[in-house]
């Protein structure tokens, strides 16, 4: 006869999803959410805690896991012959699916938006736009209906009345549909244009164009990377500052800071008094610093050039409230990492292989222009990173790639390599580990370079996930801005990012000039 410790042994070894969200709904249905915990769940299973982690990491996954289950045994409804007649009938089979289980409104509370029900969520979506709501609008008129329905279902749950509040939940239904008619004309969203949805991607472009054309220049001054120059200028700007301060005040993490200050205390540029001392500049760090900065005003004045002293006012103080809300969301996802899964998991080498944030920084110090977009994108990139790690598993570039491959499927190769700003061998590694994992496919002709390129259905999942995670954040760092003020931002950082063209233009050539006067000269 087996004994009791190896017959637990083995219920646990057969453990799976299934088994565990079947388990946590037969404890839905007797104890409600609050008795559905990881523990009650794994001692109905006769198992650790422990073996349910693999499957369901936390109590949040599972809750979405056991939502996902209910709104996918929904019914399928036939697309309507109008947006709002399938707005209408998507919150029914929510509603339904909702009453189906004791605290199901509880649970779908815990659902992403767009979540699965009644058929594919973007439907809704795409009807709405064909209907001329903009993307952003359409989107957030199935949130609101969502929204509307789980809060009406929970309060029709915890009042015990759900079988006699359909009518009324109909007729109220009626109202928020008539608002979102109404909104057509006017804008539903009220916030983000295309300039602010994109506003990532082109701060990237920005910095990536001002980066290169400083390593250019700035390498004829010192040969020291962008990092170290950045901390130099800072120094000399600040004055003597904690590892800590300096770590915040470019975006940087402590460990690639302290690496840095390491490397240049050994180039006899920074003093220190002890390991917990602040950081100063040494003699030779002051005067290396001060030829630095002269370049970098000079290269300030340019990429500032056709921007008054008031619209810079500006820029500075809606910079100011960006890189605050910023910060605010990449340490929210900091928290939820380590509250979860312990330290932070991403591996931020595709950050530093873009050349934000990593020790590819632009020189100048924190009183010049730059160095706030830099801190800026940089928390911005870390904390967009943190967001998609967690909701979908991929890189920071993997996203990016999806993102790319999702816009306008299906794109051919060089249009991908293009828009990605890569190599083909970098860009090559990445789309080929997404074919593998089941998230990206290929057609067309043999050979890389004339194939086609689209999402699977499971890429396009992860795609609008990583689209609304976007919208999202995007929402928070401008919502409540003065509308003159954006216009005033937007349109200096336009200004900024023409200039940063012509400066990368221009050392690009003094560098090519340059070359077959190094190369004469070497074999002289």
């Amino acid at each position: 006869m087996t004994s009791g410790k190896a017959g637990l042994n083995r219920l646990g070894a057969g453990v799976d999803k299934d088994a565990i969200i079947a388990a946590a709904f037969g404890l839905l249905d007797r104890a409600g959410l609050s008795g559905c915990t990881p523990e009650a769940i794994a001692a109905r299973l006769r198992v650790a805690p422990g073996d349910l982690t693999p499957h369901v990491p936390d109590a949040e996954a599972l809750s979405i896991a056991m939502a996902t289950q209910m709104a996918q045994a929904a019914p399928v409804l036939a697309p309507a012959d109008n947006w709002r007649d399938q707005l209408a009938q998507r919150a029914a089979a929510a509603r339904a699916a909702m009453l189906s289980r004791r605290d199901g409104s509880l649970l779908f509370a815990r659902l992403p938006p767009l979540f699965p029900v009644a058929g594919p969520a973007l439907d809704s979506v795409a009807m709405l736009g064909a209907a001329g709501f903009s993307a952003a609008d359409a989107q957030a008129a199935v949130q609101l209906v969502d929204r509307f329905t789980i809060g009406w279902t929970l309060a029709e749950q915890n009042a015990g009345q759900a079988v006699a509040g359909g009518q009324s939940f109909a007729s109220q239904l009626d109202i928020v549909l008539s608002g979102i008619a109404a909104s057509l004309g006017t804008g539903l969203t009220g916030g983000l244009d295309e300039r602010q949805s994109d506003f990532q991607s082109a701060l990237w472009v920005f910095l990536r164009d001002a980066r290169e054309s400083a390593n250019i220049a700035f390498a004829r001054t010192a040969h020291i990377n962008e990092l170290d120059r950045r901390i130099l200028l800072l120094l000399q700007a600040q004055g003597a500052m904690t590892l800590a301060a300096i770590s915040l005040a470019c975006g940087v993490d402590k460990a690639q800071v302290s690496r840095a200050i390491k490397r240049m205390g050994e180039m006899s540029l920074l003093s220190r008094g002890g390991i917990r001392a602040p950081i100063r500049l040494s003699q030779t760090g002051r005067q290396l610093a001060e030829r630095l900065l002269r370049q970098a005003e000079l290269r300030n004045r340019e990429l500032t050039f056709g921007i008054s002293d008031e619209q810079l006012e500006t820029v500075s103080t809606v910079l100011d409230t960006l890189l605050a809300r910023a910060i605010a969301l990449f340490e929210q996802e900091r928290k939820r990492q380590l509250s979860n899964l312990g330290p932070e998991t991403v591996d931020f080498q595709d950050l530093v292989d873009e050349g934000l944030p990593g020790e590819n920084g632009v020189a100048v110090d924190r009183s010049r222009i730059l160095p706030p977009f830099v801190t800026l994108c940089s928390y911005m990139l870390r904390g967009g990173a943190l967001a998609h790690k967690r909701q979908t598993g991929l890189s920071n570039f993997e996203t990016w790639v999806m993102s790319e491959i999702c816009r306008n499927p299906p794109i051919s190769w060089p249009q991908l390599v293009l828009a990605l700003y890569r190599d083909q061998s970098q860009a090559g590694r990445t789309v080929n580990h997404l074919i593998e994992i089941g998230l990206v496919q290929r057609e067309g002709k043999p050979g890389r370079r004339h194939g086609f390129f689209s999402p699977t259905a499971e890429g396009a999942r992860l795609s609008d996930i990583i689209r609304e995670t976007a919208i999202k954040r995007s929402e928070f760092l401008f919502q409540g801005i003065p509308a003159d003020q954006l216009e005033t931002f937007m349109g200096a950082f336009d200004i900024l990012a023409r200039n940063a063209e012509v400066q990368v233009a221009r050392e690009r050539a003094i560098q090519e000039m340059n070359q077959p006067m190094d190369a004469g000269s070497g074999l002289s």
